[in-house]
């Protein structure tokens, strides 16, 4: 270190001082390095300790941080706004369950399952007067080509759980809705079954990939088919409200449904739009809270909801 103060002034263009404050082991420099760390520069902490923003500041700490790039725009229940928020940046699936949007993008496999009844659980748990709103754009069970790429079990599991739930469930067309997906959409809160304009709907029966094996293994596939196609029929019939008898000569081929078409056969209800206020993200806690004061202020008497609340 003491050689570096034999060298010429002019090499470094620094005077005696700063030499002195730099060339030491307590300098700012040395001290700002002290503090990088694997856990300092993560993206976690830069969230965590800057207000959700990321950001670039001087060494010594002083002046208004320069923001870059702002996640702050999140008022979830992850966050407080502006300051320093509570947790690490939240996933997209948790912004729409906190807006109480279950969404199902995909062929029904088991991960979906999963995920989506946890979401019911939760979301009837939370608040069972809100309604939930499940958005659907899946090919059901099968492909494209028509192959099986998921279970029918793991449907009726997701319906028996929208039928448990004691929150409406409304839902959404959003693209398209085959097989089981149709099954689900038809089994929404009945006046709030909803399609897009342009979205697609098709029933048809469930079926089994090809298989071969020992005799008994053969018969019992078969009879899970027959009940599985039982059980698709008799929650059709439910949700549609037309007889099984009826459904099942009219699916014995796959029917393709356009948006109107879905509608009068019974499957939704309406066509949604932007105008649509059922679907929009509402208060309800104020009117819940205006329901509890009207009765209070009429004891013994039935009084009305809100405009809008049902």
């Amino acid at each position: 270190m003491e050689n570096f103060k034999n060298v010429p002034q002019y090499l470094y263009g620094l005077t005696p001082s700063q030499m002195d404050m730099f060339m030491t082991e307590d300098n700012p420099v040395c001290r700002q390095s002290e503090r990088v760390t694997e856990q300092s520069i993560s993206s976690a902490s830069n969230y965590l300790d800057n207000g959700g923003m990321w950001s670039v500041r001087g060494m010594d700490d002083r002046g208004p941080s320069k923001y870059s790039m702002s996640v702050s725009m999140y008022r979830g229940s992850g966050a407080r706004g502006y300051g320093r928020p509570r947790t690490a940046p939240p996933d997209l699936p948790s912004l729409l369950l906190d807006a109480r949007i279950v969404y199902l993008g995909m062929p029904i496999v088991p991960a979906v399952t999963e995920l989506l009844i946890a979401q019911f659980m939760w979301l009837d748990y939370d608040n069972p007067a809100k309604p939930i709103y499940l958005y659907i754009n899946s090919s059901g069970t099968q492909n494209e080509k028509m192959e099986t790429v998921g279970s029918e079990t793991e449907a009726y599991a997701i319906a028996d759980t929208m039928g448990y739930c004691k929150s409406d469930v409304y839902t959404v067309n959003c693209g398209m809705a085959y097989g089981q997906a149709a099954m689900l959409l038809s089994l929404g809160a009945k006046g709030y079954r909803a399609l897009q304009p342009n979205s697609s709907t098709k029933l048809y029966l469930p079926k089994v990939n090809r298989s071969s094996g020992a005799v008994i293994d053969m018969w019992i596939k078969a009879k899970e088919l027959d009940a599985n196609t039982d059980y698709y029929i008799e929650l059709l019939a439910k949700g549609i409200g037309k007889s099984k008898e009826l459904l099942s000569k009219d699916i014995q081929r796959p029917k393709y449904f356009q948006a109107q078409e879905a509608i009068d056969y019974g499957i939704a209800d309406k066509m949604i739009d932007s105008r649509d206020a059922a679907f929009d993200k509402r208060n309800y806690d104020e009117m819940l809270a205006q329901s509890r004061a009207m009765r209070r202020t009429a004891p013994g008497q039935a009084a009305a909801a809100p405009s809008g609340f049902r």
